[in-house]
């Protein structure tokens, strides 16, 4: 067996076994694993086929992406500071280590699909090899090496939209948007009032994860963090919820609402992630878990306050530990 998948495969076991050590944790993780795959199922049988080899084709090239720009990034990891660096410069043990982990990745989505649908296999899986040609070829495209480190591009606007003139300022945009699409119809503009809700929101909830890893370290709970990370993003609340119900009424306002609410569960869930894991493992994980609460949105809307807040529970539970390292 290749060294590099042998070494990735026993931190990706010691990883998942230090996440759900206790008992309730791997019960919590079915629960979410099983609601999931129901939610899944349910939405892809009551679609036409068509519609379902449409969405099983993105997922799958989504998936075949994601995959491979993940294990190019381990690859660049052991050729650069792993301890296997040299079988990582290898060009047979490279080869070795991608395919040894894309049929990892192609057996659990032929799993997924059988689960969900079995008839989309012949979508999802050239879907999968698509994505995967994809990641292979934008992967030779990087930045040049004398622009890398000379400069950090986006600290300064991801320290300005933490603060509360941030949020009163994407507000204003919105409400100054939304002021000629009055003259659209009601259904085009409440989803001009979502999309633009959604849009001008997530500029507003940029969250460094060295900050965050800091700030638990030294003390800092996981409310301060919020607070720090979420100003902007609460001002834009107080300010375009009112604005659209006094423009548009009272379901432009809730709609708006709900879009903020939405974002400050992702803004949230990305904190306490980002208390427990490194970037990358901590982004892979919200994207999992934003994808099943939509699911379940979706598919069954009264689970998702119970769902939702046993996410939060369960990542604000296990974050405690990482609190106050540096004492």
């Amino acid at each position: 067996m290749n060294r590099l998948f042998r070494q990735d495969r026993m931190i990706a076991s010691n990883t998942i076994r230090a996440t759900f050590a206790g008992w309730h944790d791997q019960a919590i993780a079915a629960l979410m694993l099983l609601a999931a795959l129901a939610a899944a199922r349910t939405w892809f049988v009551d679609r036409p086929w068509t519609v379902a080899a449409w969405a099983a084709l993105a997922a799958g090239t989504l998936i075949g992406i994601g995959a491979g720009r993940l294990v190019r990034a381990r690859l660049a990891f052991h050729a650069f500071d792993g301890l296997l660096a040299a079988d990582a410069l290898h060009p047979q043990a490279r080869r070795r280590y991608m395919a040894a982990w894309h049929c990892v990745g192609l057996a659990l989505l032929a799993v997924m699909t059988l689960i969900v649908r079995p008839s989309l296999l012949v979508v999802s899986m050239p879907a999968y090899f698509a994505g995967m040609l994809v990641a292979g070829l934008t992967g030779n495209f990087g930045m040049p090496k004398r622009l890398a480190g000379t400069a950090r591009p986006g600290w300064t606007l991801r320290a300005w939209s933490h603060r509360p003139i941030a949020g009163v300022a994407a507000a204003t945009v919105l409400l100054l948007l939304l002021s000629p699409a009055r003259a659209l119809g009601t259904n085009a503009l409440m989803a001009v009032v979502g999309i633009g809700t959604v849009l001008l929101a997530l500029t507003l909830t940029s969250v460094d994860d060295a900050v965050v890893r800091f700030m638990t370290i030294a003390g800092h709970g996981s409310r301060r963090i919020f607070v720090h990370h979420g100003k902007g993003i609460a001002t834009f609340l107080a300010v375009s919820v009112p604005g659209c119900w006094i423009i548009l009424g009272p379901v432009a306002g809730g709609i708006a609402a709900a879009a903020c609410v939405a974002i400050l569960l992702l803004l949230t869930l990305r904190v306490l992630a980002y208390r427990l894991h490194t970037k990358r493992f901590a982004d892979f994980l919200v994207s999992i878990l934003t994808g099943l609460l939509m699911l379940v949105a979706y598919s069954m809307p009264v689970a998702l306050p119970v769902l939702a807040l046993a996410m939060l529970w369960q990542l604000q539970r296990r974050g405690r530990t990482k609190t106050w390292l540096l004492a």
